[in-house]
């Protein structure tokens, strides 16, 4: 470790508040300006038509559903590059960077070949035929991009590897100026571009993520003349490493991939319902991920965190940093949800400025009501996000996995079924389905996390006592 970060470490008592925000807090502003970019693009195409805002939703669920399981090994990048720094093994940095430069063009250009098969993908679902055009351009453009989001994810995991989060949510926010800048020329035209409209914004998210890789790579190359990392030296393939990343990288992924699939599948039944109940659901769940997607970055903060303590023997301090953490996400989605229960018009605001006055006002009243389920779970989304990342920062990954797994089917897709197919339309009636949905998930982690069985887990092996303190890098090098 080099001596800046000790001295910036120093400065916070572990498991103390200051230490929760100095990591939490910059991974909870890169998180929210991903969620921001999504934001101002829905915002946008309401303005544009009712039709590309209720192919947003479908189409991008589909988009990360597909490339979760690569993401998982992007993200993935950042524990190889935290371990080789703590075993002072500056050159196998290099050599993950490369892998996952290498692992992220080819599974980049895999996902982005799927493109080709969105027409038959989305003639599957049934939609009104002018959501399915934009749904299949949608789609296909952010597919397109697949490449450029994988690497932006994996140089991002150089640096948060290292612990310097602070650069991964400065790149982040550059990315959501750059969105915002071309967002409405793209979708709306000028006297030299044509308007393109859902297409559009997903050209401008395209740039916008290369726009982010090129200055995490610009401030990769600047720290690796600073402080001699050799990473052009170590421009190589490694096989072994590469199978290895994606083998500790897939799992995670998969955790990733089971959570989304049961609300892509959600947003496509939904869509049978028609237009107008798409397009409210979708401005509900847009809203909800302005609050959700930042309490993620908090989640990976408290997995860090846990997983320090747990290798440190201290899992009692470990529990003093959960504990902090739940305060903090109560408080921040507990705003949220006075804003969603008290203030919803002043949230639709941005959405009406633009919008067909009649069209929209009738969809509005359908949000307020949806917002209302958000409002319910999102206190359970806090809670599950919390205990989750925190028996995960302990190496608790199976029940997780397994809790999304059954919930997803027993308690989201086979209700959500039924509800539209036995029993007959109802949009709250799905809406109830997706409330049971999160508040078990939130039950599960906090019952697991109470169980205490992470308290004796380990992800790492234990040290020998003869060994230097930087010999056991962890059992991702042992294995």
């Amino acid at each position: 470790m080099s001596r800046p970060t000790r001295l910036l470490e120093s400065r916070h008592t572990p498991g103390s508040l200051s230490e929760l925000l100095m990591v939490a807090l910059p991974l909870m502003v890169s998180f929210g300006s991903q969620s921001l970019m999504q934001f101002v693009d829905r915002v946008f195409l309401t303005w544009h038509s009712e039709a590309a805002l209720a192919a947003t939703m479908p189409a991008g669920l589909l988009c990360w559903t597909i490339m979760s399981l690569a993401l998982g090994v992007a993200n993935y990048t950042g524990t190889f590059v935290a371990q080789y720094e703590g075993a002072g093994r500056k050159e196998r940095v290099a050599v993950v960077i490369w892998q996952a430069v290498f692992l992220s063009l080819l599974l980049g250009t895999l996902l982005a070949s799927t493109g080709l098969l969105a027409p038959w993908l989305f003639g599957l679902i049934g939609h009104p035929a002018d959501v399915q055009a934009n749904e299949v351009s949608y789609y296909s453009i952010l597919m397109a991009g697949a490449p450029l989001s994988l690497l932006m994810a994996s140089l991002s995991s150089f640096f948060s590897g290292r612990n310097q989060t602070a650069i991964v949510m400065a790149a982040n926010l550059g990315a959501v100026l750059v969105n915002l800048l071309l967002d409405y020329t793209f979708i709306f035209g000028n006297s030299f571009i044509p308007g393109m409209g859902i297409r559009g914004a997903a050209y401008a998210t395209v740039l916008a993520n290369l726009s982010g890789c090129l200055v995490l790579a610009a401030v990769l190359i600047a720290v690796n003349r600073w402080q001699s990392y050799g990473l052009f030296s170590a421009v190589r393939f490694d096989s072994e490493l590469a199978w290895r990343m994606v083998r500790y990288g897939v799992p995670m992924g998969t955790q990733t991939f089971v959570d989304i699939s049961g609300f892509t599948v959600f947003s496509f039944v939904v869509g049978t319902l028609g237009t107008e109940a798409l397009a409210a659901s979708n401005l509900a769940f847009n809203l909800n991920a302005l609050a959700f997607i930042p309490m993620v970055g908090l989640g990976i903060g408290v997995m860090t965190l846990v997983g320090r303590r747990i290798g440190e023997g201290r899992p009692l301090l470990a529990r003093k940093t959960v504990n902090r953490a739940l305060g903090v996400g109560m408080i921040y989605m507990g705003s949220w949800v006075i804003a969603y229960l008290f203030f919803p018009h002043l949230l639709l605001a941005p959405f009406s400025v633009y919008a067909e006055e009649a069209q929209f006002a009738e969809t509005q009243d359908t949000v307020v009501i949806l917002l209302r389920f958000v409002a319910v779970y999102s206190l359970f989304d806090a809670i599950a996000l919390v205990y989750g990342y925190a028996i995960r920062g302990a190496g608790d990954t199976v029940f997780p996995l397994a809790i999304f797994a059954v919930s997803s089917i027993t308690l989201l897709i086979g209700p959500v079924m039924v509800i539209t197919t036995v029993w007959g339309a109802s949009l709250y009636a799905c809406w109830g389905a997706a409330t049971v949905y999160v508040t078990a998930i939130g039950i599960g982690m906090y019952w697991r996390y109470q169980q205490g069985k992470w308290q004796q887990m380990r992800v790492i092996e234990a040290e020998p006592a003869a060994e230097s303190e930087t010999s056991p890098a962890c059992s991702l090098l042992a294995s």
